[in-house]
């Protein structure tokens, strides 16, 4: 449940069989520039049974937040933000290596990489999330067999001193 959002491009051609409603820019009355529901699929409202989505409130809400935040990045900032992203979870990534631990998966990450951590590493984990460090998501929980294995995740919202931070105290 709740809401969600996916961002996606696409060919015009195949623009009346995408689920969702489409955001675009426009001017107002005075030329100031401005955002709106450009399209949205009738099927959603007039032939239930044929539609590709049900939208609400809330994804509405959340493309709107996007369409803001991106229009705020400017022509070039969404291409900076994932360089910064991708950098600051390579930056993570060679100083948990230097720490000692393996990075099971050699395929090209984005944000998130799995770590697998040694044994014993719950106590260690604890004492992160007690400091308020958040360590990554326990794999185990979902996949069994992925022991010891923590997903983390990389963003902008995260200092190199807070990735210092992590990986020091999975030094120690």
């Amino acid at each position: 449940g709740g809401p969600g959002l996916g961002m996606f491009a696409s060919k015009m051609q195949y623009v009346r069989s995408m689920p969702g409603r489409l955001v675009g820019e426009t001017k107002d009355q005075e030329g100031r520039r401005g955002f709106v529901l450009t399209l949205s699929t009738r099927e959603q409202h007039i032939r239930r049974e044929k539609a590709t989505s049900n939208i609400c409130t809330n994804n509405s809400l959340c493309a709107l937040t996007a369409a803001v935040y991106m229009a705020s990045l400017g022509g070039t900032g969404l291409r900076e933000l994932a360089q910064l992203n991708y950098d600051k979870a390579e930056y993570l990534k060679a100083r948990l290596r230097a720490a000692g631990i393996r990075l099971p998966f050699s395929a090209v990450t984005f944000n998130e990489f799995v770590a697998a951590f040694p044994d014993g590493f719950d106590a260690v984990y604890s004492r992160l999330i007690a400091k308020g460090i958040v360590a990554g998501l326990p794999l185990s929980t979902y996949y069994p067999e992925l022991k010891n294995h923590y997903l983390l995740c990389v963003t902008e919202t995260m200092s190199r001193d807070d990735l210092d931070a992590l990986a020091k105290e999975v030094a120690s």
